[in-house]
C-alpha cells in the first residue's frame, strides 16, 4: 500500500495526504506548490495560542518600523553596514517570532500573514499620524519617506535573511497592504545581499552607472566610459579627490532609495534630462568645468532629496 503523508497545505492550512514519494506537490484546494517535507503536520491547536503570540508581536513588531526615524541618513558607505548589524541585533528576536505565531493559526499561512500584516501597518500608520508633521501636507511626505526607507532597506531584508519560512509571503503580502493603502507611496521589498554586495564592489558608486543600467546600456557604453575617464583624467588633476571620496560614500546610498524607496523608471529619466545628458554634452565639448558643476548639482540635489 502507498505510503501516504498526511498534514496540512503551507498556503491555505487545508487537510490533505499526499504520497510520501512524492517531493513536491500541488494544493487541491488553492493550487499552490509546495515541498512535501513543507507539509504542516496536523497537531493539536493549543487553545489561545495564536491570539497570544500576535499580541505579543502587536506590542513589539511596530517599533521594528517605527523606532529608527533617522535611518534614512545611514544609508551610505560608511554607516550602512554598522546600522544594519545594530538594526538586526535589536530586533532578530521579534521578527524570529513571526514563524512561530503563523504556525499557530489553523488557517494557513496565507491566512495568517494577511493579519499580522494588517496589524503591522494599523500600527505603523497610527504612529505616522500622530507625527506633528502629519498635520502638514507639504512634510507628510518626510514622515512617509522615513517609513519607507525602513520597510524596503532594514525590515524587509532582515526578514529574509533571518530565513522565515513565511519571508517571502510576509515580504509580498506587506508590500501589497502598504500600496493598496498609500498608492503613491510606492517601495519594494529590499535583499541585503543585494545591497551589501553594492557597497563592497562599488556597484552604485555612481548614478550614472545605475542610470545606464536601468535603460539597458552595457557598463562598457561610450557614455560610462567618457564619465569614468573624466573623474580619472580631469577631475582628479584638478583637485577633485575630495568630490570623488564624496561620490563613493552617498551615491550608493542615493541609488538604494531610487531603487527600493522610489519609482525608478521616473527618477532615472528625471536625471537622464535634468543632468546627465547635460553633463555628456559638456563633457564632449570639452567644457570641463560645467561638466564637474553640473554633475556636483545633481549629487548633492539627490543627496538633499534621500539623505538629509
Amino acid at each position: 500500500m502507498e505510503e501516504l503523508k498526511k498534514g496540512r497545505c503551507p498556503n491555505c492550512g487545508k487537510p490533505l495526504e499526499i504520497p510520501a514519494e512524492l517531493e513536491e506537490f500541488s494544493c487541491l484546494y488553492c493550487g499552490a506548490r509546495s515541498k512535501t517535507a513543507d507539509l504542516r503536520v496536523k497537531k493539536e491547536v493549543v487553545e489561545g495560542e495564536f491570539e497570544a503570540r500576535r499580541q505579543e508581536l502587536r506590542e513589539r513588531l511596530p517599533r521594528a518600523v517605527t523606532g529608527y526615524p533617522d535611518y534614512y541618513k545611514k544609508i551610505t558607505k560608511k554607516d550602512f553596514f554598522t546600522a544594519f548589524e545594530r538594526y538586526e541585533n535589536e530586533n532578530r528576536s521579534t521578527v524570529d517570532s513571526i514563524d512561530p505565531c503563523v504556525d499557530a493559526y489553523p488557517d494557513g499561512e496565507k491566512a495568517a500573514v494577511e493579519i499580522l500584516c494588517k496589524d503591522l501597518l494599523d500600527a505603523v500608520e497610527e504612529h505616522m499620524m500622530a507625527d506633528r508633521r502629519w498635520a502638514k501636507p507639504a512634510r507628510r511626505d518626510s514622515v512617509m519617506f522615513e517609513t519607507r526607507v525602513v520597510l524596503a532597506i532594514f525590515f524587509t531584508p532582515l526578514i529574509r535573511k533571518r530565513g522565515l519560512r513565511c519571508a517571502e509571503a510576509f515580504r509580498a503580502e506587506l508590500n501589497r497592504q502598504w500600496l493598496e493603502r498609500y498608492p503613491k507611496q510606492k517601495w519594494t521589498p529590499g535583499d541585503y545581499d543585494v545591497m551589501a554586495g553594492g557597497f563592497k564592489r562599488f556597484k552604485w558608486c555612481f548614478i550614472t552607472t545605475a542610470t545606464c543600467s536601468h535603460e539597458g546600456k552595457p557598463d562598457d557604453c561610450a557614455e560610462l566610459t567618457a564619465f569614468r575617464a573624466f573623474r580619472d583624467g580631469w577631475l582628479t588633476e584638478h583637485g577633485g579627490e575630495d568630490l570623488i571620496a564624496e561620490y563613493y560614500d552617498k551615491a550608493p546610498g542615493i541609488v538604494a532609495c531610487i531603487e527600493w524607496c522610489d519609482r525608478p523608471e521616473e527618477r532615472y529619466a528625471e536625471i537622464r534630462a535634468r543632468w546627465l545628458e547635460p553633463c555628456y554634452r559638456a563633457l564632449r565639448e570639452d567644457r570641463m568645468e560645467e561638466c564637474r558643476d553640473r554633475y556636483v548639482d545633481m549629487v548633492r540635489t539627490l543627496e538633499k532629496r534621500y539623505l538629509q
